[in-house]
């Protein structure tokens, strides 16, 4: 009996011993184990504030471009010369606001599909070099499900990627997509609903630990008057910090590729 008490003494000091080696590395493997953020930076197409400093931010981003916007074209080159993906930021119908707000190609919850196509169409020819899309407000729109169908379809015809910006909470896109089998992501953070700084790279921060659980995050910006320069500022002060904690910055193209390949 004795005997046997010693064995099992010895049993679980040998584990304990082994636990304090094992963990500490399993700790340490954990801490340095990559996440991936994916940032958009919506409302390119105006040359508003923030637009050359994003542009010229030394990561992988990907820039939405409102189609039928004064400067589209021009902003959608100046990403694409930067090296940045460009997508169309497709203006859609919302709950509340200002019809002009949706621009020339704006798309509205009554349409028809063949003319939502031919908005599509139209977009494409001024921002030719759009890899996918993501909406432009939308909180009435993305509850249409012709709407919705359509841009999937849309999507799938162009080898296209749609983000979903979460600007209105129903999953219509998401079980749309799922049926049509679109590449498909949803927007995990926005980074500048108050526009400050300090605020942007709370939300950075905020970006890192949803990255940390899940493996990556969807993180969606500005340019404009208001938040572009805040946003713009607040990247470029936490690139350095967040890739010395393991983040790697990628395009949506990246990041849906590194999904697909799990």
């Amino acid at each position: 009996m004795k005997r046997t008490t010693r064995i099992i003494k010895s049993l679980v000091s040998a584990f304990i011993l082994l636990m304090g080696l094992v963990c500490p590395l399993y700790a340490q493997e954990v801490q340095n184990q990559k996440v991936y953020i994916a940032i958009i930076i919506d409302d390119f197409g105006n040359q508003m504030a923030g637009t050359e400093e994003i542009a010229k931010l030394p990561i992988p981003l990907t820039g939405a471009v409102i189609p039928g916007m004064p400067f589209a074209k021009d902003d959608a080159k100046k990403l694409h010369d930067a090296g940045k993906e460009v997508i169309l930021h497709v203006p859609l119908e919302p709950i509340k606001g200002k019809p002009n707000w949706l621009g020339p190609k704006g798309i509205t919850s009554g349409m028809r599909s063949e003319k939502i196509r031919e908005v599509l169409e139209e977009s494409m020819t001024e921002i030719p070099y759009a890899v996918g899309m993501n909406n432009h407000m939308g909180s009435r729109a993305m509850q249409s499900k012709n709407v919705v169908a359509t841009l999937m379809d849309f999507a799938n015809e162009k080898g296209f990627y749609f983000v979903d910006s979460k600007t209105y909470d129903n999953k219509v896109a998401q079980e749309i997509a799922t049926e049509k089998h679109t590449p498909y992501l949803v927007r995990d953070v926005f980074l500048d609903n108050t526009p400050s700084t300090g605020y942007v790279v709370e939300r950075l921060n905020e970006a890192y630990k949803v990255a940390k659980e899940k493996g990556y995050a969807v993180v969606i910006g500005h340019v404009g008057p208001e938040k572009g320069p805040h946003t713009a500022a607040a990247l470029k002060s936490m690139i350095s910090q967040l890739q010395a904690k393991n983040v790697e910055f990628v395009t949506v193209s990246q990041l849906m590729r590194n999904l697909q390949g799990q």
